[in-house]
């Protein structure tokens, strides 16, 4: 009986330190994740998803090197070359111009080092892999339901992101594709307010006094939407049709309005950029660099928030910056407002 339990143990023993031997022979990876800015609460949350997704996979990942480029292009730029100096194993770049970077993005691939774009795209196919969120559908979908709204005719504002972007540009075209259809709908001002809620809060506040009476906003979601209702809430005025993501103070001001019985007619929809993207692009560089199946292109279906299913994504209990289509578990979300 002594004899068969000794065996056991030093089967248990055997099989353990073959365990560990593996374990300890393992490729860990350096994982850089270009940023190109932090301006804005879905971007910090972005990142959060990424460094979540790292530790996950901490038994190949090594080291999460973030950098932010505060929105400029040769900052950037320096970012990566800074990131192939440092011999890194895969980029993850989120850029600021989609033309501007393919050159260093090249310079990556060259330098044997796997890339993987997503949220704002590099226009190249000299790339590992894409992570692709449709943003032209983006646009379109939040597009078609202001048209309806206004029964295909009024004068509307436009709230884009940041200039030069891919994402702002592709979502502006998707609506653009919605409006064209309808020559009554008239876009009376476009605005680029980043994405930012004190932007957009600024440019609406200015917007009404020049044009008191507009039909409808499109927003092309973000901190915006909500900046957008407020300036006509403070002025005592009713605001119009505004379309939006699912940024929470958004969700929270529509469902606020929609139950407070004050504004019966107000409506919304709202799309959903995930911040997790990053979290996909880190499992697709792992991917690569592991040898395991990857799809070139990668599309992320963008859910769309209405009347219908507001309840399932608002979180009135988290606060406005925290974005609800996420992946991060509550502990960390915590976190990330403790701070």
């Amino acid at each position: 009986m002594k004899s068969n339990i000794l065996k056991g143990f030093v089967v248990v023993l055997l099989f353990s330190a073959l365990v560990a031997a593996g374990n300890a022979g393992a490729e860990q990876f350096v994982i850089g994740l270009s940023n190109f800015s932090l301006g804005n609460s879905w971007r910090v949350q972005m990142v959060e998803e990424a460094k979540y997704a790292a530790s996950q996979h901490s038994d190949q990942v090594k080291e999460l090197i973030v950098t932010e480029a505060d929105g400029d292009i040769s900052k950037q730029i320096a970012d990566i070359e800074d990131l192939i100096a440092k011999k890194v194993d895969a980029i993850l770049i989120t850029a600021v111009n989609p033309k501007a970077m393919v050159p260093v993005v090249s310079k990556a691939m060259a330098a044997g080092i796997v890339v993987v774009d997503f949220d704002n795209l590099v226009y190249t196919d000299d790339i590992t892999a894409h992570i692709i969120v449709d943003q032209k559908e983006f646009g379109r979908v939040q597009g078609d339901w202001l048209v309806k709204a206004l029964d295909g005719k009024g004068k509307i504002v436009a709230f884009n992101g940041v200039k030069g972007t891919a994402t702002s540009a592709e979502r502006f075209e998707g609506a653009k594709s919605a409006f064209d259809q309808h020559p009554e709908i008239e876009i009376v001002q476009e605005v680029y307010a980043e994405w930012d809620y004190a932007k957009a809060k600024r440019a609406m506040e200015t917007l009404l006094a020049a044009y008191p009476s507009l039909d409808g906003v499109w927003s092309q979601g973000g901190a915006m939407s909500e900046a957008v209702i407020e300036a006509y809430l403070e002025r005592g005025l009713v605001p119009p049709p505004v379309t939006g993501e699912d940024g929470n103070g958004f969700l929270k001001i529509w469902k606020e309005l929609r139950d407070s019985g004050k504004y019966p007619d107000f409506d919304s929809i709202a799309a959903s950029m995930p911040t997790w993207c990053s979290a996909k692009a880190l499992e697709v560089a792992l991917a690569a660099l592991t040898g395991k199946p990857y799809e070139k292109e990668t599309i992320i279906p963008v859910p769309t928030i209405t009347s219908e299913n507001l309840d399932q994504y608002v979180k009135p209990d988290l606060p406005d910056s925290f974005w609800c289509n996420s992946q991060l578990p509550d502990e960390i979300v915590k976190k990330m407002f403790e701070r």
